[in-house]
């Protein structure tokens, strides 16, 4: 598989994991995802597009609906990335960036939730990815209530969770560190 597409790979993968620290506000549920869960990169010759089909929250608490007392957990199945591209998706899973057969879940837990505006939050997302487990800023908003809705936002750094070598700008092939995630959830009943 040529380097541009392992590369690109290393990027969607560092995005899925990122996008696990939007979950806060969804239970989850073994038959469906709480929600969308996906993730953007590129280098100079490709823009990957990926997401992941499973993942599942094992833990949410909020007490009395207080979003900043809040704290949540969530589960994503590395497996079930998929990407605009099978061949990409095929080579995100193998031992060069998630590297499956090792490490076949991310966990985040999402702590620390401040509001910063009409319906707009900050938080944590202490994420255990790939064997690391580093802390990661995340923004999320209320879209909807009854149920709740949210979408959020974060950008990690691949190479904060040992997936890939240094950005180099003068290599077209180079990945560049930023991961963008996104996350869409509604919570039940």
């Amino acid at each position: 598989m040529s380097k541009v597409i392992r590369r690109s790979a290393l990027f969607l993968a560092l995005m899925a994991a990122a996008a696990l620290c939007f979950a806060p506000l969804t239970i989850a549920g073994d038959a469906e995802a709480p929600g969308t869960l996906s993730f953007k990169a590129s280098n100079k010759m490709y823009s990957a597009d990926g997401s992941f089909e499973k993942w599942h929250f094992t833990k949410v608490d909020i007490p009395e609906g207080d979003l900043e007392k809040g704290t949540a957990e969530f589960e994503v199945d590395l497996a079930s990335v998929s990407e605009k591209t099978e061949a990409l998706a095929d080579h995100l899973r193998q031992a060069d960036f998630f590297h499956v057969a090792k490490f076949t879940t991310a966990t985040v837990k999402i702590h620390g939730v401040k509001k910063t505006g009409d319906n707009a939050y900050d938080a944590t997302a202490t994420v255990d990815f790939h064997g690391f487990t580093n802390d990661v800023p995340v923004q999320f908003t209320v879209v909807g209530e009854s149920p709740l809705q949210i979408e959020g936002t974060a950008t990690m750094q691949r190479t904060a969770f040992g997936i890939g070598g240094e950005y180099d700008p003068s290599n077209e092939r180079s990945i560049t560190d930023d991961v963008s995630i996104s996350l869409s959830a509604t919570l039940p009943n």
